[in-house]
């Protein structure tokens, strides 16, 4: 509801670890982020892997119309690179913040603010930008969609 807004739950010393990842980094329009993911899940299904996972995306940037976008696909097996799709073998942040988004997508642009307010108050220093990873997906009930993101956070005191 609109009146009811709650504090999100900021998780300190977290840990983002996943294996066999087929990733995209590059810069698209928002409307074209729908068909790269399908072109990303036809790239594994073509390579012979499975999907174990939901994708995880990163932007790193907005110019204009375009998006400085990564999206990583979790899969089930080693895999070659081909094209503009690359195969990660590992995926590792550690010392991060994390934030737990439950709820409409549409809202997660409030949890980032959360997580970016407890980071200027704490004076803190990002060593990665937020990487969103979907743990829930609710087709039916958007509200019911679980999304973690984490942010890497340097453990140096300046």
């Amino acid at each position: 509801m609109k009146g009811d807004k709650k504090m999100a739950e900021i998780r300190q010393g977290e840990t983002l670890e996943m294996e066999n990842l087929m990733s995209f980094r590059g810069k698209v329009r928002q409307q074209e982020l729908e068909k790269l993911g399908n072109d990303l899940e036809l790239q594994v299904k073509t390579s012979g892997a499975e999907r174990v996972g939901y994708p995880i995306t990163v932007t790193y940037g907005i110019e204009g119309d375009l998006i400085d976008v990564e999206v990583l696909l979790p899969i089930n097996k080693r895999v070659p690179s081909t094209g503009k799709y690359v195969f990660k073998e590992k995926l590792l942040i550690t010392n991060a913040l994390m934030v737990k988004h439950v709820g409409n997508p549409a809202g997660l642009q409030a949890a980032c603010d959360e997580l970016n307010k407890h980071i200027m108050e704490n004076k803190l220093v990002p060593i990665t930008v937020g990487y969103n990873v979907t743990r829930k997906v609710d087709m039916i009930n958007p509200n019911n969609t679980e999304i973690d993101v984490y942010v890497g956070i340097s453990p140096n005191i300046l």
